[in-house]
This record gives structure tokens, C-alpha cells and sequence, in this order.
């Protein structure tokens, strides 16, 4: 609160006021400036007050102001916390001054009570600004436990400097450089806390190269009895061009943490949607999934059909996927037209084979389709397996589960090898089951927004369905994906030399396809299917560097056919690493002869004697 114009000292002219409470120095001299903090987290408290220098290049002077801090008890009582006086020497360089000083103790939670304070500034006991803060012991704030609230959306749409009522909003995911005027901020909460509390929020807009480009801060008082909050905010102005070509990030912070970053896009045109809300230790997570999934924006729903039939092989996988795609389209026309479901369309799938056999391809193209259809805003895959999943002590699982669940959502979350998640219900310190609880959980009664694919081998995967009794119902489509026969394995050998910029001579391609098909009798659970043809064809590969590398003196003179065509040597020499030779031992005659008899003296055994000596004569 600044002095009134008639009480402006000559001497100087109020600037600002602001609480803070970390020590760190940021650019520009400034420091973390909020009003709202958490007791458990707070030692010293600090004031900055600052004033312009009305003698600036005129003359030194000093001023001693009183720096009072006192907690409001009721609308006409404060009692004083503490005040401090002391003289400050003004020099006529200086345009601005600022004046800091704190109070508290250096020990986290000791000192600060919940309540409402004050801080204020008197010049010869004139009241020329006053601050407002409040100390609140909700809890201490962590990036994966909030105890104040949880976020339940954030959405941007596009609007003059008054904003739009909730009914005209219209959100999107990327604006229009020529169009765009304000970036608004649509921020739902779901109100954690039994007890009336004020809430603080900042909001950062930073470009892709993490400038600030503006930030807002908004302030309001919740009473026990909201459950759900609302928060809009932005940044623009009212004409067109203050928004360019580029990536932008919002950045949400909470007592002084920062708790969610949502990107979006400013480009040639509206795009509707809502981005994926990132967790701050997945920074830029979703902004760089977001830039992967661009590249596809503009492909049809056939196109990605297309391309799934593209792939070699997988002709039952294929057929299943479509089948599934029409009966999607099917329900959401019902949708559409007004038909009444009683259960939600169904996303999460199962997909049960051996490695290689094209299941995460085949996730990435589910994604795209879910996206094609509107089922899902951004159709992209976060995979993950139990090491990502489980934590290593209790209370550690959950959190984490429900933490990658968020940062999936918009897409897919593929759990790849998820049978390893029902190692042993014996085992008390194995969180396994806890994955499988809250992913039953989110499938049952969770935000949505998100398509969750289990595989696996296929018995690990039946045993992984029936640890839950909930969870094989919650899963609306199981797809089992054939191990490759070896004419389609060659084929696969194709791509992968093609990937790989080289070419098999006649007699090398025969050879690996022998391989192949040797490969392909004798397999077992762990067989390959695409990824050990990929193998084959990189070893092959550093064969041939090897061979062409030490057959020329000079590298430089190797021709671009040399550098490429893989021969029949390149290719043998992987079958051959594979033989184990024999030892060449000699026979020990004189050994042998008394070992024989030995035998032959022994009684009886007359069968016996006769089969070893014929074995020795072999």
C-alpha cells in the first residue's frame, strides 16, 4: 500500500513492496517474490521495499525507516512480531533503492504460525507501504504429493484482454500467429484441504528458448467447502503480432514449486485440443512428444491403415485391428447420434507373442488411430517397463504409477514384458501388485484421455490376467501376434539391409536365408523374430568392414561397391562363430588297455564287458 500523493516524503517516491523468503539471487537483482507459504517449509521471511530517489544526481542522504512485522488476530487487532530499525545511507547515484530485511529462524517450521501477517514501513513514523502474507501448514509440497490440491485440467483458448465466459471458450493445442491476441489459462483444481486457505498461483510463459515472454499471478481465498476451484488467467494483448512462430511452454508454481508444465504451439493456424500436462521431472517430456507427433498431424485415418498394411507378415494382427477400428467408428457414430452406452468406449487392449514379432510398431500405429478417430488427444506411446513401475519401498509404487500414468496421458501407455508384474504373492517386499491395483483403478473410474496396452509372452500374460480379479475384464481386446515364418523373415531381412544401406550378394542373401530358416526350426520362447534378423544383418555388416578394412592399404581407395555389397564370407562367418570345436586329444593306450582289464576281471557282467568294448572298438 503506497503513501497517499499529499504524504510523498520530498525525498523520495514509493516504488514497490514484496515478501519473500528464498535468498536466491535471479536476474535483474530480483528475488522469488509470492505472498502465500507453507510454515514447514519457511525460516526467515523477508520484505523488500523499495522508492525512487527524488535528489538522484543532486545530492547523499540517509533515511532510518521502521520495518514493522505483526500477525492480524482481527480486523482491528495485530499483535507485533518483530521490528526492526536501521539507517540507511542514500547515494544521489542511486535512481532506486531497496531496502531488505527479515525476520524468522533458520530452522524450517520453528517460527512462522499459521495465520494472516503484515509487513510495514514507516518513514518518521508515517505508514508509507504495508504487505499482506499468509502462512498456511497444509503440508509440504513435493512434485509427487501435493496435499493442497490436485490438478484436474489445464486448457488454453484464445480470447481479447477481458477474456470469454466458460460456454464461449473454445480450447486449442496451437494458435494462430495472425489471429492470436491474449493466451488464456483455464486451471481446474480438485480442493484437497478441510480448512478455509488461501491460494497463490503463478503462471510463466516462456518461448522455446526459455525466455520469459510474461507471467501472472493469481491470489484468492478457499473455504473448506469448494471442492473444485477454477483459475483463468493470460498474457497477449489486444491487437494481433505479440504472439510469433514458435513452441511455447506454461510453467503453473506453487509455493515456490514448480508443479505442471502444459506446451502448446503458436503456428499458421487453430488447432483444438489440449496438450498433455507434464510433470516437472519429466520437463519437456511432452513438449518433445508433442514435436514427434506433429510430423503425422496431417495424415487420414486411411493413410494410417495404409501404412499398418504396409508391414510384412501379421495378416491376422492386421485383420483384428481393423475389425477393431470399424467397431470404434461404430460406437462413436452411436455416440454421435445419441444412442445411450452405459460403459465408456473401451481402449486398453492386450497383445501377447514372442520378441520382435512387431508389437510396439503396432502400438505407435494404434496410437495414430486413436488420435484419427478423437479418441485420444495426442495418440503418442510412452513405453515402460517394471523397472520404471515399481518402487523399491513402500508408499513409493503408487505415486510413481499414478505419476507415468499422467505423463502418458493423450496416448498410450504401453507396458512391455507386463507379466513380470506377478512375480510372487509370497513376496512381501515385491510392490507388483500395487501397479496393478492403480492401473485397475485408472481403467475403472480415471481421468481418461488414455489407452493402456499390456504384452507379453502368451501363458506369462494369461497368468499376469488372472492375478487380478478385476483386471481382465477392464482390458476390451486381446490380440496374439505369431511368431514370423522365414519367407517373411526374409523379407524383414530386406528392410533391415535397406535400413542399413547395404546389399547381400547372391550367395550371401542364400546363405542367410538358410540361417533364418535353421533359426526359425529351432526356436524357443526367446526367439527373435525381427530383431534377430536385424542382428544377422548388423553382424553381417561389421563383417564386411572388417574384411574390406584390412584388405585395402589405403581405406580411401575402397570403391562405393566395396563399401556396400556384403558377401558370402561376411555371412558364413556368423554360422561358423557358433561351432565349438573338439579337442584333439591323443589315446592313451597304456591307460586304456589296464583300465579293460580292469573290467573284464570283474564276475559276471558279461553283457556289459561286451557293449564297452564294442564302444571302445567305435
Amino acid at each position: 500500500m503506497p503513501l497517499d500523493n499529499d504524504k510523498i516524503r520530498e525525498n523520495l517516491k514509493f516504488k514497490d513492496i514484496r515478501v519473500y523468503a528464498s535468498t536466491e539471487w535471479l536476474a535483474g537483482g530480483s528475488k522469488k517474490y509470492r505472498t502465500v507459504f507453507e510454515n514447514k517449509e519457511t525460516g526467515y521471511l523477508y520484505v523488500e521495499f523499495s522508492f525512487y530517489n527524488k535528489l538522484f544526481d543532486v545530492k547523499n542522504w540517509s533515511v532510518t525507516p521502521k520495518i514493522v512485522c505483526s500477525r492480524i488476530k482481527t480486523k482491528d487487532r495485530k499483535e507485533q512480531v518483530c521490528e526492526i530499525k536501521t539507517k540507511y545511507d542514500v547515494k544521489k547515484t542511486d535512481n532506486v533503492v531497496y531496502i531488505r530485511e527479515g525476520w524468522g529462524n533458520a530452522e524450517l517450521g520453528n517460527f512462522w504460525e499459521r495465520g494472516d501477517y503484515v509487513w510495514e514501513v514507516y518513514i518518521e513514523d508515517q505508514l508509507v507501504a504495508s504487505k499482506l502474507f499468509y502462512i498456511e501448514s497444509g503440508g509440504e509440497v513435493l512434485p509427487e504429493n501435493n496435499p493442497y490440491f490436485d490438478i484436474s485440467d489445464i486448457k488454453l483458448y484464445e480470447a481479447p484482454s477481458k477474456g470469454l465466459v466458460a460456454e464461449k471458450r473454445k480450447f486449442f493445442r496451437e494458435f494462430d500467429t495472425k489471429q492470436t491476441r491474449y493466451v488464456w489459462v483455464e486451471l481446474s483444481l480438485d480442493n484437497m484441504q478441510n480448512d478455509d486457505w488461501f491460494c497463490e498461483l503463478i503462471f510463466n510463459f516462456r518461448n522455446s528458448t526459455g525466455e520469459l515472454k510474461g507471467q501472472t499471478s493469481e491470489l484468492r481465498r478457499v473455504t473448506k467447502d469448494e471442492e473444485e476451484l477454477t483459475f483463468t488467467t493470460g498474457w497477449g494483448a489486444d491487437t494481433t503480432g505479440s504472439w510469433h512462430k514458435d513452441k511455447y511452454t506454461l510453467e503453473v508454481v506453487f509455493m515456490g514449486k514448480l508443479i505442471a508444465i502444459l506446451p502448446f504451439g503458436v503456428g499458421q493456424k487453430f488447432l483444438k485440443g489440449s496438450n498433455l500436462i507434464a510433470n516437472p521431472s519429466q520437463i519437456y517430456e511432452a513438449f518433445l512428444n508433442q514435436e514427434a507427433d506433429d510430423e503425422t498431424v496431417n495424415e487420414t485415418l486411411d493413410e494410417v491403415i495404409a501404412k499398418l498394411d504396409e508391414m510384412v507378415g501379421l495378416k491376422e494382427v492386421k485383420k483384428k485391428i481393423y475389425d477393431y477400428t470399424q467397431y470404434l467408428k461404430f460406437l462413436k457414430l452411436r455416440k454421435i447420434r445419441g444412442f445411450k452406452d452405459d460403459e465408456p468406449i473401451n481402449l486398453h487392449l492386450v497383445f501377447t507373442g514372442n520378441p520382435g514379432t512387431g508389437k510396439t510398431t503396432v502400438a505407435k500405429m494404434l496410437g495414430k488411430i486413436y488420435r484419427k478417430l478423437g479418441l485420444l488427444s495426442k495418440g503418442t506411446v510412452h513405453e515402460v517397463t517394471r523397472v520404471e513401475l515399481v518402487g523399491q519401498y513402500i508408499g513409493q509404487t503408487a505415486p510413481k504409477v499414478k505419476e507415468i500414468i499422467d505423463s502418458a496421458r493423450g496416448g498410450i501407455l504401453f507396458i512391455d514384458e507386463a507379466y513380470s508384474l506377478t512375480r510372487s504373492n509370497e513376496d512381501s517386499k515385491d510392490y507388483g501388485h500395487e501397479v496393478i491395483e492403480t492401473l485397475v483403478k485408472e481403467m475403472s473410474d480415471g481421468k481418461g484421455d488414455i489407452a493402456i496396452v499390456t504384452a507379453g509372452y502368451p501363458k506369462e500374460m494369461e497368468i499376469f490376467l488372472n492375478s487380478n480379479p478385476g483386471l481382465k475384464s477392464r482390458f476390451g481386446v486381446k490380440i496374439d501376434f505369431p511368431d514370423y515364418l522365414p519367407k517373411e523373415l526374409g523379407k524383414i531381412a530386406g528392410l533391415a539391409a535397406k535400413k542399413n544401406d547395404v546389399a547381400f550378394t547372391k550367395e550371401a542373401q542364400e546363405d542367410l536365408n538358410l540361417q533364418v530358416t535353421e533359426q526359425f526350426r529351432n526356436r524357443d520362447v526367446s526367439f527373435g523374430n525381427a530383431r534377430m534378423v536385424y542382428t544377422l544383418v548388423e553382424e553381417a555388416k561389421m563383417n564386411m568392414g572388417l574384411r574390406v578394412m584390412t584388405s585395402e592399404e589405403d581405406p580411401q581407395n575402397l570403391t562405393d561397391e566395396q563399401l556396400r555389397n556384403i558377401e558370402y564370407q561376411d555371412v558364413r562367418i556368423i554360422r561358423d562363430k557358433d561351432k565349438k570345436e573338439l579337442p584333439n586329444l591323443p589315446i592313451d593306450e597304456e591307460l586304456l588297455q589296464d583300465s579293460l582289464a580292469e573290467l573284464n576281471s570283474l564276475v559276471g557282467l558279461s553283457q556289459v564287458k561286451e557293449q564297452v568294448n564294442e564302444l571302445v572298438k567305435l
